[in-house]
């Protein structure tokens, strides 16, 4: 059995909105793609998770 995914919602103010569009778009990801992985990079380097945890 796989991972459950939650979504979760968080705001932002306009400066970091539009560097998340940017990034997004310089990817070609969604938005939510972009987020999630900034938040997966934050938490690897903080040590709380790993590369398996992640996915």
């Amino acid at each position: 059995m796989g991972k459950k995914e939650t979504t979760i919602g968080f705001r932002v103010d306009d400066d970091l909105l539009e560097i998340l569009q940017q990034l997004a778009a310089e990817e070609d990801r969604p938005m939510a793609a972009m987020a999630r992985r900034l938040v997966v990079e934050a938490l690897r380097q903080r040590g709380l998770i790993t590369e398996k945890t992640s996915r």
